[in-house]
């Protein structure tokens, strides 16, 4: 005989109640993953449209989304970086080329314009070096600049130079690049 039948009765009740509470916990997960991939949907259709807007590779900038904020319209880091491209509001300032509010960093439409605007110029800056740009994206380019003083070579920069969480980061969106081209 199994042993939930060789059971008592208030042991079978308690079995089955754990038993209903991890289904819905696995519902509510399935749930959960079905609306974040709903999500990630929708984010591309916009992500593709700002890094149209300004040239970009939109999977580069799909994999600064996620190396940023994880898909988190709402993300704000310990730097005051708001938003899906952690983007800071003196950037948007410059980027917007008038006052931005903080509010306005959470629109998706608003942020990836503006991270996209901000990574073109990091790009051009740059002479179109994807590492250099992303250094220059999470560190700032007065820190890629005075790294450029000690070599011109951007993975000597990236190796020896850079910010530790700086090289991860650079790493981590140039991987997921090759990835999502991949995939």
């Amino acid at each position: 005989m199994p042993l939930f039948l060789r059971a008592s009765t208030r042991r079978r009740k308690r079995f089955l109640a754990w038993g209903l509470v991890c289904i819905g916990l696995a519902a509510a997960l399935l749930a959960l993953h079905r609306a974040r991939e709903e999500t990630w949907a929708d984010l591309r259709l916009l992500i593709r449209a700002a890094a149209d807007r300004h040239g970009l590779d939109p999977v580069l900038v799909e994999a600064v989304v996620e190396a940023e904020s994880g898909g988190n319209t709402e993300a704000v880091s310990p730097a005051k970086a708001y938003g899906l491209m952690q983007v800071r509001l003196p950037t948007a300032l410059d980027m917007a080329g008038r006052n931005v509010g903080i509010d306005e960093l959470f629109d998706p439409r608003i942020n990836l314009d503006l991270g996209c605007k901000y990574l073109r110029l990091m790009l051009d800056r740059y002479g179109g070096d994807r590492r250099l740009a992303l250094m220059a994206y999470n560190a700032g380019p007065g820190n890629v600049d005075k790294w450029r003083k000690k070599s011109r070579d951007p993975d000597e920069i990236l190796a020896k130079h850079a910010f530790g969480q700086t090289r991860a980061y650079v790493r981590r969106v140039l991987e997921r690049t090759r990835e999502l081209k991949e995939g």
